[in-house]
């Protein structure tokens, strides 16, 4: 694909857009669910702006603290009277408007103690964004529809505002207005309240009128432009007594000002719906039983190889009962054969393969997760002995869990790199959802001592998502929880500001399409507090209009009959089962856990419109005849496959690269794959060195006890930051120069233990500089790229591949795979890097 084809038109004269859904009284109102709107009162709470987007407010001038800006816009001409609601949630019915929220830092003295403040804010708007955007003659400067809108305040004893406003000017500049009808009518307050006393609000409410020759509606909402052009830069005035440095922040959220005579500088706002996020899951219990136990049939005629034709073009699949290791380690091969034989990229897999001969297969959970996007944390979490009852004590169930990088983390990024536009090769990891899979206690649904263990396993479950979920550490904790081998190790960003999903059988009887949850009552425990406690909508959700609240999404299948969503279809089953699916209990699901439920956004919400389908799978080598001279085909398995696709919606930008802040820099290693053999079970893995150079100073950790398995999760880290010793300090403000890393990956053999290669440039020949990754950060431009190596002190400074830039994002992290060749030894694998550089005030 040329590079110029993934560069949308104007992209390099105006970058920055930011979609916001305009409020629609006849889509999001009702009489029943009022809208919710911001009052411009000077406070800003922030589910106010709940249908609108959150972005950070950086100072790039001083380094202060971050504040927060918000924007929604309402596009009605006229709401009614019971499209309003004036006692909570409030709306105050304010049509075609655009609101502006603001939280910024307050200064400090010596002490510590609060300063009042005061500043300026300008605010430019385009009303003819495309024309900016198409390049046209003179759109690049202020025209006369444009606006600029000055406000200046003071707080404290005497607090003062003032508010103007100017026209653009065809000869170029700003012009006074020739008379007060030319304004955008516009509301301004600004207040320290006592339920935030570190910020000052900052509100605005500008109505979008500009009014121009061609129609007398406002343009930036006609159906044919529904964009606006916006900048902001807010500038603090000299407190006195302050020692704590305050500065700004502005939109476009980066370190170049918005320039008040150059209108391709602003940001865009485009009206319209958030970009949708696409993913899709399937459940399915494929019934594989152990050799060990030969008398008992498999759930189904389905083998290895059939259900991997199954599966093998899904994005990400949750098998369960699958529980010989060798099984698991085929299906995973066959499933990547028939993926390169359709020419698609193999899957990436969690799950337990293991070659010890005195250990039972059948001691491992029987699930695997395979995805067709990248994997960027995972782990493996079992049940607490004696969590069971009957024959499944007998088995070792648990919970698989795999962060799974989303369309968004790997859509192109064009990056400038010396003037040349490069496609970024790096994976944006704050682009990613969390994903587990599992498989709970079987037997009898009637109250009794399968119940009672079921419910213990699901509330282990929901403290072990809670714990993944807020990035670690993994801990022992309360009863019934606990964690034995502790894998993975260490911390990771967390993800408790986005939707995560749950595929399992449940072995939980729950009910389908409209059905009540009358006469399901431990599906409605299940759901409820003290359990999974997701049963009822956060406050995000109660404060939005635009967004799903659904946590059990194959609860209504697609299809005439939205009843017809059975998945336990009894051992013997043809295909006649069909048409009695609503007829079959449902005991497989699709869940979610939504964002922590605080008092300000989350980073994604998932997107109304998710649909779900339940379908048996037929063996097509099983077609017989009946008495009536019908064909029918066995199941290849005795429960049905659930899939459901989602859409998911970013809601809060990311907080990008500011050289003048202080910044903690972590490398680690998040994933090795061995590509030795063809079974590829299983290595000892540790290393030796994962070294991270910075400010002249250099640290390297060892992490020397073996990790087995063909597919590996280790966080292998280093980092910056206090906790280090002997010292290793995290970059100072203003940094400008580079920060190097690199790891060796071994394994542990009988004889001389290996030295694996995970690079293309691999060579037997040169250990350190032509086997192992090597990464430079360089903090003056904000660059992160793959470098030649360390043999010389210009290879760290030599690009072999450039993998992103700080300042587009990135704001948990980049991540890459490299992959080896070496033709001597075969010692090749495929290994998961990440880099993050984080501000050190951030949480």
């Amino acid at each position: 694909m040329a590079l110029a084809s993934l560069i949308p038109t104007g992209a390099l004269a105006a970058p920055h857009a930011t979609k916001l859904l305009p409020q629609d009284a006849q889509v999001h109102c009702s009489p029943g669910a009022p809208c919710l709107q911001p009052t411009a009162n000077g406070v800003v709470p922030a589910l106010e702006y709940a249908d609108g987007k959150k972005l950070p407010l950086q100072d790039y001038v001083n380094g202060g603290p971050n504040g927060e800006l918000f924007l929604y816009v309402s596009d009605n001409s006229s709401y009614t009277s019971d499209e309003c609601n004036v006692t909570g949630p409030q709306n105050p019915c304010r049509a075609q408007s655009l609101f502006i929220g603001m939280r910024v830092p307050r200064p400090r003295d010596a002490s510590g103690n609060l300063l009042n403040p005061a500043g300026s804010i300008t605010l430019l708007l385009d009303a003819n964004r495309d024309d900016t955007l198409n390049l046209v003659a003179d759109a690049d400067a202020p025209r006369g529809e444009d606006r600029r809108i000055h406000f200046r305040y003071s707080t404290g004893p005497g607090a003062v505002t003032g508010l103007s406003q100017s026209k653009g000017n065809p000869a170029g500049g700003w012009s006074a207005l020739a008379t007060p009808s030319e304004a955008w009518a516009t509301t301004a307050a600004v207040t320290l309240p006592a339920s935030d006393p570190a910020h000052v609000h900052i509100e605005f409410e500008i109505k979008l009128a500009p009014g121009l020759p061609s129609s007398g509606t406002s343009e930036p909402l006609m159906s044919t432009v529904r964009k606006l052009g916006l900048g902001i830069e807010h500038t603090p005035m000299t407190t006195s007594g302050a020692t704590q440095k305050v500065g700004g922040g502005r939109l476009p959220n980066a370190p170049v000002a918005p320039d008040e005579l150059l209108t391709a500088t602003w940001e865009t706002l485009e009206f319209k719906a958030p970009a949708p996020i696409p993913l899709s899951f399937t459940m399915w219990n494929v019934g594989q039983m152990p050799d060990a136990t030969a008398w008992v049939p498999d759930g189904g005629s389905g083998e290895i190889d059939t259900v991997a034709r199954q599966i093998f073009n899904k994005e990400v699949v949750c098998l369960s009962e699958v529980w010989m290791s060798h099984e698991r380690g085929e299906l995973i091969e066959k499933v990547n054969l028939l993926r390169i034989q359709a020419n698609m990229m193999p899957m990436q897999h969690v799950a337990e393969l293991n070659d010890d001969l005195l250990q039972p297969s059948i001691f491992s959970t029987g699930l695997v997760l395979l995805s067709s996007r990248q994997i960027l944390e995972a782990g493996v979490h079992h049940f607490p002995f004696g969590m069971c009852t009957g024959a499944d004590c007998a088995q070792a169930k648990g919970v698989l869990w795999a962060r799974i990088a989303t369309p968004a983390a790997t859509a192109p990024v064009v990056i400038l790199d010396h003037d040349t536009p490069k496609i970024a090769a790096g994976t944006d990891y704050a682009e990613f959802v969390d994903v587990f899979c599992t498989h709970v206690n079987a037997g009898e649904n009637t109250s009794g001592e399968d119940t009672s263990m079921r419910e213990q396993q699901f509330a282990d479950i929901r403290t072990y998502v809670q714990q993944v979920r807020q990035g670690g550490p993994l801990t022992a904790n309360l009863f019934p929880f606990e964690i034995k081998d502790a894998v993975p190790a260490g911390t990771w960003p967390s993800g408790l500001d986005r939707p995560a999903f749950l595929l399992g059988d449940l072995n939980t009887l729950g009910p389908k399409g409209t059905q009540t949850d009358v006469g399901f009552a431990h599906y409605t425990d299940m759901m409820g507090p003290g359990l999974f406690n997701i049963s009822g909508p956060g406050q995000f959700e109660q404060a939005n209009s635009q967004f799903s609240s659904m946590r059990d999404l194959a609860r209504v299948a697609t299809g005439a009959d939205p009843q017809a969503a059975g998945t336990w279809l009894s051992p013997l089953c043809a295909n006649t089962v069909e048409s009695e699916l609503g007829a079959k209990d449902r005991i497989d699901y699709v869940l979610v856990f939504p964002p922590q439920d605080t008092a300000d956004f989350p980073a994604f919400a998932l997107l109304n419109g998710s649909t779900a389908s339940v379908n048996p799978q037929f063996d097509p080598l099983s077609a017989s005849v009946d008495s009536e001279g019908n064909i029918t085909q066995q199941c290849l398995s005795d429960h049905a496959m659930v899939e459901v696709t989602v859409k998911l919606a970013r809601v809060k930008d990311v907080l990008k690269y500011n050289p003048m802040k202080k910044h903690r820099v972590e490398y680690a290693v998040k994933q090795v794959i061995d590509l030795e053999t063809q079974s590829g079970c299983c290595a000892d893995w540790y290393t030796p060195r994962v070294m991270m150079a910075a400010n002249g100073v250099t640290r390297t950790n060892a992490f020397l006890e073996f990790i087995e398995d063909q597919t590996i999760y280790p966080n292998w880290s280093v980092h910056t930051g206090p906790d280090n010793f002997p010292f290793f300090p995290d970059l100072a403000v203003g940094f400008s120069g580079a920060v190097n890393m690199t790891s060796a990956l071994w394994e542990d053999d009988y004889g001389a233990d290996d030295h694996y290669d995970s690079i293309p440039e691999s060579n037997a020949l040169m250990e350190v500089d032509n086997k192992d990754a090597h990464f430079t950060f360089f903090a003056n431009s904000g660059l992160l790229r793959r470098v030649k190596g360390e043999l010389l002190t210009t290879d760290w400074l030599t690009g072999v591949e450039l993998l992103g830039n700080f300042n587009d994002g990135y704001e948990h992290g980049i991540t890459v795979e490299t992959k080896g060749q070496d033709a001597v030894t075969d010692n090749i694998a495929r290994v998961r890097h990440y880099i993050n550089v984080k501000e050190v005030e951030s949480p």
